[in-house]
Formats: C-alpha cells, sequence, structure tokens
C-alpha cells in the first residue's frame, strides 16, 4: 500500500513536472536579435516583449520597429537580417535540415515595412511573403519592401498571383502588384556602394594587440562611376567578430566616409578560409536604389593551423 501510494505520488510530481516544462521545449529557437536602435517590441502569443540585443526568437514571433527604429536579426545558419522603421516582420517557421549538409528551410512574412538581408549560401531556402508577392531565396544579398526586390547579389524568384521570374543580381523590381505582368518593371539598380580599404590583405595581430585597417566607403552611379552626392548611415555586415567597426558610420553630403576599422586577435575557431567578406549597405529605407558594397579581405592562416584545419566546402564550416 505505501509502495503503491509512493508510485502514484512520483507520478504525479513527474507529470506535473513534464507540463510545467514542456512549453519551454516546444519552443523553437530560431535566431536572435542583434543590434539595435530606437523602439523595438517583439510580440509573442499574448505577450509583448521590450527588443534587446541578445533577445532569443522562436517560431511566430513577429519583431516590430517603431518609426526612426532599427532592429538585426541574426538566424541559426549565419543570415542576417536588417529590418528598418515601421516594419512588422514574422518568423511563420524555419526548420533545420536533418541530412549530410545542414541546412534550414525558413519561412517569413513581411506584414509592413521593408528590410535588408544577407542569407548564407548553400544553408538555407527561404520564402518571404509579402502582401503583394512571394519572393523566394537561396542565398543573396537583398533588399525587399512590400512592393520592391533590389538583388546586389545572387538569384531570386518573385512570384504574384499571375506569375513567377527569376530577377538577376544588379536588378531592381519597384511597383509589385498581387496581379499583372512584373518582368515589364524590372530595372538596373542605378547606384552602388564601393567599399575600398587602405589594403585587402589584413595581418592577424598577436595576442594583446591589435592591428588596424582605414575603410573608404562611396555612393557611386553604376553606369558612369561618378560619385553619387547622398548622405546616409552606413551599416556593415562582416560576419566575424575581431574585425570591429565604428558603431557609427555615416556618409556625408557626398556620399563618402572614411573609418578606421581594428582587427583583434582571432582565436582558432576564426580561421576559416582566409578570408572575410565585408558587406555594406545604406542603413535607409529610402535606399532601395542603391546596391549593397562588397569588399574580400584575406589573411594568411598559420602552417600550425594548416595542418588541422579542414574547411567543409558546402558549409564553410570549419572542421578538425
Amino acid at each position: 500500500m505505501k509502495s503503491t501510494l509512493l508510485k502514484g505520488i512520483f507520478t504525479f510530481i513527474l507529470l506535473a513536472s513534464f507540463v510545467s516544462i514542456s512549453p519551454l521545449y516546444a519552443l523553437n529557437a530560431v535566431a536572435s536579435l542583434g543590434k539595435i536602435k530606437g523602439i523595438v517590441e517583439v510580440s509573442r502569443d499574448e505577450t509583448k516583449l521590450t527588443g534587446r540585443t541578445g533577445l532569443i526568437l522562436h517560431d511566430k514571433d513577429q519583431v516590430i520597429t517603431g518609426a526612426g527604429s532599427k532592429a538585426t536579426i541574426i538566424f541559426r545558419d549565419g543570415s542576417e537580417i536588417r529590418l528598418f522603421q515601421k516594419t512588422k516582420f514574422v518568423i511563420e517557421k524555419s526548420v533545420e535540415q536533418k541530412s549530410e549538409h545542414r541546412g534550414f528551410i525558413n519561412n517569413f512574412r513581411l506584414a509592413v515595412g521593408s528590410f535588408w538581408g544577407k542569407f548564407t549560401k548553400r544553408r538555407q531556402n527561404t520564402r518571404i511573403k509579402t502582401p503583394t508577392a512571394t519572393i523566394g531565396i537561396k542565398g543573396t544579398t537583398v533588399a525587399i519592401a512590400v512592393d520592391k526586390v533590389t538583388l546586389t547579389e545572387g538569384l531570386v524568384s518573385v512570384g504574384n498571383l499571375d506569375h513567377t521570374i527569376d530577377l538577376p543580381s544588379g536588378k531592381m523590381i519597384s511597383g509589385i502588384t498581387t496581379e499583372g505582368d512584373l518582368k515589364s518593371k524590372v530595372t538596373d539598380i542605378p547606384n552602388r556602394i564601393v567599399i575600398r580599404p587602405d589594403h585587402f590583405k589584413i595581418k592577424i595581430p598577436k595576442s594583446g594587440e591589435e592591428e588596424e585597417i582605414a575603410f573608404d566607403f562611396q555612393i557611386v552611379n553604376v553606369k558612369t562611376g561618378k560619385n553619387v552626392g547622398r548622405s546616409g548611415d552606413i551599416y556593415i555586415n562582416s560576419g566575424l567578430d575581431k574585425i570591429v567597426f565604428p558603431d557609427d558610420i555615416r556618409l556625408n553630403k557626398r556620399g563618402y566616409a572614411r573609418v578606421n576599422v581594428k582587427v583583434k586577435p582571432f582565436k582558432k575557431s576564426d580561421y576559416k578560409n582566409g578570408q572575410v567578406e565585408i558587406f555594406a549597405t545604406l542603413d535607409d529605407e529610402q535606399a532601395m536604389d542603391i546596391g549593397a558594397g562588397q569588399a574580400t579581405l584575406t589573411y594568411d592562416i598559420p602552417k600550425k593551423l594548416n595542418r588541422t584545419i579542414r574547411i567543409n566546402v558546402n558549409s564553410g564550416e570549419v572542421q578538425r
């Protein structure tokens, strides 16, 4: 009798514990918030959370930026989205594929507003719904608004109720509607950001030391190569925290900025394939006519690491 009673109490406690913790396990942590400016809110079920750097995001979360506010979302595959002001972005579903090559299938929704995104090649397959179209992304650098898509690099599909087109790099499509022709709305991106480091090969400093390199940023007209006089804030994506850009980079009235960037000592896990890609975009929803800039920095991999590090060519992951 005593044994039966104890077993019943134990079972009750176990079930109660499972019920209390199961909702936590049910939440699928898919991303986190990065750099934030202004007022950002995360809507989760009936709960409103104040957006902050490091906040974990789950399926069904809605990230909302207020007037003059911006927020970065960093996903598990390394993809990064920069939400501009007055935007509502919904993470509908993000699923990790259990296969030889790790990858993610993402379904997002842009209800209102706009964003810029750097999507990791070969590690994700993303579909983004807007009120006017569905955009398919495999690996690319792109800016998306409710009725616009600007593609700097890669290939995306853009479809409405009538048909779907492939948008190649260097092109933009404006005035997207739920029905009607899309091809006639495709044009060249007229302007782009040019990134010029003082030198493209960087020296990795020793422990406790730092190196420095200067970068020039300039908006130019794609056809003429001439400078475009438009000011604005620059947003940087480097994918490596050992390359430290200033928190605030602003182009002057001539569309130009020069900044000093710090290079900090690498850890073993920071050494990838001997290069770092730097991307720069204008941090503004009114800059859909300006393509993102890109520069590739190279560095030497120490010989002792060369003997032990292997790079997965499909995922870019370090293997030992």
